[in-house]
């Protein structure tokens, strides 16, 4: 796949990241990520890099609220099956209409990139421990850092 394969591409350096959690946590993937995001993630178990993964809208095109909740569960339940720990977080638009669901994963970004091809994604978001990162799954193109320089 190339970017303009994904009708969603353009979006992805806009999203809205929400960590699940008490309280839940969102972070602004276009801005540099504050302090208070980051001790976030320390206190959720993300401590280092992770890679977050959503199974929904395979290909970056849309599916049905049905068909993605499905995809979800099974994503979820496969993960629960092999013990794989995980943390859920979610993919927001800037306006907060378009939610892909999803988790962070604190495993290298190999096997995150192979989990999202093995789910049909185009990309993975990626925590570096500096700044995140669009990263290709399906989607053969250079890693995009967010954020600004």
């Amino acid at each position: 796949m190339l970017p303009a394969d994904d009708p969603g591409w353009a979006s992805y350096a806009d999203a809205i990241l929400r960590l699940h959690g008490t309280p839940a946590v969102e972070v602004d993937l276009a801005q540099p990520v504050a302090v208070k995001a980051r001790a976030a993630f320390a206190s959720a178990g993300l401590d280092g890099p992770f890679g977050l993964v959503t199974p929904c809208n395979p290909r970056g095109q849309g599916a049905s609220p049905h068909t993605n909740e499905t995809l979800l569960a099974r994503f979820l339940a496969e993960l629960d099956a092999a013990g794989k720990r995980y943390v859920r977080a979610d993919g927001l638009s800037r306006d907060r209409r378009h939610v892909e669901q999803g988790v962070a994963l604190a495993w290298p970004r190999a096997d995150v990139v192979a989990l999202a091809r093995k789910w049909d994604q185009s990309a993975i978001y990626w925590w570096d421990g500096a700044a995140f990162w669009v990263v290709g799954a399906l989607t053969h193109t250079a890693p995009m850092r967010l954020g600004g320089a």
